[in-house]
């Protein structure tokens, strides 16, 4: 395993929902840190204030990468390369898919 620090906060993007309620009030959020959420009265008081509440959780926070060299998945790759039946299927499903797009 590798795990590498990720030096500057500089690189993180982290994706922000804005939910406007029934009553009018916004609801902030941010999917990446849990219970990391903001609901004001406005739009941009919410984006405000959940802009200070992710600024206080990634002061304590280290994010890492981590490196898996056996990818399990890479196991099946090429395994259906020359298998006359398995060709026929994935052309038998191509076609499929684009009737579908046709007819759609």
């Amino acid at each position: 395993m590798n795990l590498l620090t990720v030096a500057s906060p500089n690189g993180l993007f982290l994706r922000v929902l804005v939910e406007k309620t029934q009553s009018g009030d916004f609801i902030e959020s941010v999917p990446e840190l849990s219970n990391c959420l903001a609901l004001c009265d406005s739009r941009e008081a919410a984006i405000t204030a959940l802009q200070e509440k992710v600024k206080a959780r990634l002061l304590n926070i280290e994010v890492l990468t981590l490196e898996v060299s056996n990818n399990p998945w890479t196991d099946f790759i090429g395994m259906f390369e020359g298998d006359e039946e398995f060709a026929e299927l994935t052309a038998e499903l191509r076609a499929e898919r684009v009737n579908c797009l046709m007819a759609g």
